[in-house]
C-alpha cells in the first residue's frame, strides 16, 4: 500500500510539473511577442531556425509560433485533470481497502484476545476474578464497522494534516514567482481547472486532416493534421500508425488520435510489476512533426487539369551560414474545392 500512494504522488507531482513547464513557455513566449509591432514579429518568426536559444521549456526547439506553446499548455493541464481523476479513484480503492484490511485485522486480533483469554482462564481457575471482568470487555469490545472507518478516517486525516504542515513549513521560496506569472486571483481551493480544446483557440485559424509527402524519391502519402495558426505557421501532426483515419476526417477527431490513455499507478499494477510510462512520453504526439514559417513560404496548386488537381506544394526558404536552402512538401485533399479554400487560407496567413 506504501509503494502504491507512493507512486499515485511520484504520478501527480510530474504531473502538475508539466504544467509548470507548459505554463511557463507558454507566458514567456507571449510575453516575448507582447508589445511587439507586426514588423518586429513577422522578423522574430523569420529568423526562427538561425541560432535560437535552447529553451528547455519549448515544445519545438526554433519555432516561435505561440499556439504551439498554448496547445502545449491547454493538454498539460488536461493531462493533470485526468490523472487527478484516477488517482483519486486508485486512492479511493486504496482508502477502502485499508479499511477492510482495519477490520479484518481487529476482528482477528479479538478473536486471539478471547481465545487466548479462555486458555488462560483455564489454567488460571484461581483467579476467577481477575479473568472474568477482562473477558467481559473484550467480547463487549465494540467492533461495528461504522466504528473501525471512523477511526481509520480520523487517522488519515491526522496524517494529512500533518504532511500540509511540513509542506507549509518546507516550502520553497521562489513558489510566488510561479503564482505571480499570471494565477494571480486564481482561488487555489477550486483545483482541478479545466482548458477548452486547443482547435478552438483564439491562436488557430484553420484545422484540416490532409496528406502530406516529401520530395524524395521513396517518399508516400501519409495523413496529417495540418494546423494554421494566427502567428502565420503550418503545424504538421503525423498521426499514429494504429490510427485509421482518412483525408477529410474531422480535425477534433484526427487530435484526438494524437493523446495517448492516461495510466497511473493501481493496486493491481504494483503486484504485477507492471510499469508505469513517465509522464513526460504521453506528450510525444503532441509535439509537431514539421513546422513551416509561412512568411517564408510559397504556395502553388496544380493546374485544374493536371493529372492530380487536388495537390499543392509549400515551398520555404530556409536561411544557412553559407548559402540559402529551400525546403519543399507536397500537400493533396480529398477535392479539388478543399485544396483550393487551404491553399486560399495559407495565404492569407502569411
Amino acid at each position: 500500500m506504501e509503494k502504491l500512494g507512493d507512486s499515485i504522488m511520484h504520478e501527480l507531482e510530474m504531473a502538475e510539473e508539466e504544467v509548470c513547464s507548459a505554463w511557463l513557455a507558454y507566458y514567456n513566449k507571449a510575453m516575448e511577442f507582447c508589445g511587439s509591432s507586426a514588423s518586429d514579429i513577422k522578423t522574430k518568426q523569420a529568423g526562427a531556425r538561425v541560432g535560437a536559444p535552447v529553451d528547455p521549456n519549448a515544445v519545438v526547439h526554433g519555432c516561435t509560433d505561440v499556439w504551439v506553446d498554448e496547445m502545449r499548455y491547454r493538454m498539460a493541464v488536461a493531462f493533470l485533470s485526468s490523472v487527478w481523476e484516477k488517482c483519486s479513484s486508485e486512492l479511493s480503492k486504496l482508502f477502502l481497502s485499508m479499511k477492510d484490511a482495519e477490520c479484518n485485522r481487529r476482528n482477528r486480533i479479538k478473536e486471539l484476545l478471547i481465545k487466548a483469554t479462555q486458555r488462560q482462564e483455564r489454567l488460571w481457575l484461581g483467579l476467577p476474578g481477575v479473568v472474568t471482568p477482562i473477558l467481559k470487555d473484550l467480547i463487549e469490545w465494540p467492533m461495528e464497522r461504522k466504528i473501525v472507518e471512523d477511526d481509520v478516517q480520523s487517522s488519515i486525516r491526522a496524517r494529512a494534516q500533518s504532511i500540509q504542515r511540513d509542506e507549509t513549513l518546507h516550502k520553497k521560496a521562489d513558489d510566488s514567482t510561479v503564482k505571480a506569472a499570471g494565477l494571480t486571483g486564481v482561488n487555489m481551493k477550486d483545483g482541478n481547472f479545466e482548458l477548452s480544446s486547443p482547435l478552438v483557440s483564439d491562436l488557430m485559424s484553420r484545422a484540416k486532416v490532409i496528406e502530406k509527402r516529401g520530395t524524395g524519391l521513396m517518399s508516400t502519402w501519409k495523413v496529417t493534421l495540418a494546423i494554421v495558426t494566427e502567428d502565420s505557421f503550418l503545424q504538421l501532426f503525423d498521426l499514429p500508425s494504429s490510427c485509421k483515419l482518412h483525408p477529410g476526417s474531422a480535425p477534433e477527431v484526427a487530435f484526438q488520435n494524437l493523446i495517448p490513455p492516461v495510466i497511473v499507478p493501481s493496486l493491481e499494477g504494483i503486484k504485477g510489476g507492471i510499469k508505469i510510462p513517465s509522464a513526460k512520453t504521453w506528450f510525444d504526439n503532441l509535439a509537431p512533426t514539421e513546422s513551416f514559417v509561412l512568411s517564408n513560404c510559397t504556395v502553388s496548386i496544380k493546374d485544374v487539369t493536371a493529372k492530380d488537381p487536388n495537390t499543392f506544394e509549400l515551398i520555404e526558404a530556409l536561411s544557412g551560414k553559407m548559402m540559402a536552402r529551400t525546403r519543399k512538401m507536397q500537400f493533396r485533399a480529398v477535392t479539388r474545392e478543399e485544396a483550393v479554400d487551404f491553399v486560399e487560407a495559407l495565404k492569407k496567413s502569411k
